[in-house]
């Protein structure tokens, strides 16, 4: 168990919403980005291992595609099977 229960709680929470944001919104998403590319370099500055960030991001998996992004793809790439 980690000494930072607080933090990961923030970097997992901060990685739910990065995935929540859509494809279209890349600045936003550039820019949640960055945010936890920081928050997980304290993270590891104070302790916390890769394997307990990386449990973190296993666990949120990219959810599929949202309908407005899934409709910019051509259809012959987004039906591929």
């Amino acid at each position: 168990m980690s000494k930072h229960p607080e933090l990961l709680t923030l970097i997992e929470q901060e990685f739910i919403d990065y995935r929540g944001i859509p494809m279209s919104d890349s600045q936003r998403k550039h820019e949640k980005k960055q945010f936890i590319n920081g928050l997980m370099t304290a993270a590891r500055v104070v302790g916390i291992t890769y394997d307990e960030l990386n449990v973190i991001v296993e666990a949120h998996p990219p959810a599929s595609l949202h309908n407005e992004d899934e409709l910019s793809i051509p259809a012959y790439i987004r039906n591929k099977k």
